[in-house]
């Protein structure tokens, strides 16, 4: 743990136990920053020998936000529980998230104070084969390996758009007055397009879910060491979030709400391929999204 820095729990609700399996341990925590209301939601649960979890950050007026990050994260998490972890896979993960989409724009239908909400989402569903993960909008997905990043969600942003097109970088993204435009959002149309993704893991591995109030507070490599503060997961996000907090009074007390799951895996997955294949895969699917926009 690295006390070096201030921390602050003001505004911070206490940590979740999420999931202690023998695949993995994982824990969240949420925190209004210094806004009205905390617009963020997380939730996990373990179904059998499958462990999901999600984190969704909302975005509408007159508590849409709010309501629209709850459905997001109640709806994925009790769809996924419903499927047997044999079945659990892209389709199923995509399943999920598209009736939370379906049930906020239902809700947003029948509410015209709601009209116009959304949210960000995060899933990932452990077996004991592989983690599937997806993601809509700006908060991230992490995966670390000895303290290093080898994999990242890249956000659906205005400006990550410019960072795949290599017209600025991802600190001048992050630092952009355009950041918090994002380019998808569950429940602001009838439909929701959906990649998953199958990654391996190995014992060791950390995996964060975040919304952009954590990720966004410093650069990514700071972020990265306040994703290492512990070895133990629960310490590490205990630093994280209140460090996050932290720095966020300090610079005048408003701040984003952060909200962040931090899962520390066990075992290897079966599923396993090479470093490099990860790396082809990466750039293969960044090239495709710049010839989409094309």
């Amino acid at each position: 743990m690295n006390d070096n820095h201030p921390t602050s729990t003001i505004g911070l609700e206490e940590i979740k136990l999420i999931a202690s399996t023998d695949t993995c341990e994982a824990y969240g925590r949420s925190g209004i920053g210094g806004r009205e209301e905390n617009q963020d939601s997380y939730g996990g649960m373990v179904s059998g020998r499958a462990v999901i979890l999600t984190v969704c950050d909302g975005m509408g007026g007159m508590n849409g936000g709010q309501t629209a990050s709850r459905i997001a994260a109640t709806e994925i998490v009790q769809t996924l529980a419903e499927v047997p972890a044999e079945k659990i896979g892209p389709e199923a993960v995509s399943s999920a998230v598209a009736n939370a989409n379906a049930a906020i724009y239902r809700r947003a239908l029948n509410a015209p104070p709601l009209r116009g909400m959304g949210t960000t989402t995060t899933v990932v569903a452990i077996t004991p084969e592989a983690a599937y993960l997806t993601h809509i909008g700006d908060s991230r997905i992490y995966q670390l390996r000895g303290g290093k990043k080898i994999f990242r969600t890249f956000d659906h942003s205005k400006v990550f758009e410019m960072v795949a097109k290599n017209l600025m970088t991802e600190e001048q993204a992050r630092l952009s007055s355009f950041s918090n435009i994002i380019t998808k959002a569950l429940g602001i149309r009838p439909q929701a397009a959906v990649q998953v993704e199958k990654i391996p893991y190995r014992a060791g591995d950390r995996f964060i879910l975040c919304s952009d109030g954590i990720w966004n507070c410093e650069p990514e490599p700071e972020i990265i060491k306040m994703f290492n503060a512990s070895k133990r997961p629960d310490e590490a996000l205990r630093y994280l979030t209140e460090r996050v907090n932290a720095i966020g009074i300090q610079n005048g007390e408003s701040h984003d709400n952060l909200t962040a799951i931090v899962v520390d895996m066990k075992k290897d997955s079966t599923y396993q391929y090479s470093y490099m294949r990860r790396i082809k895969d990466a750039l293969s699917e960044q090239i495709r999204l710049i010839k989409k926009k094309k």
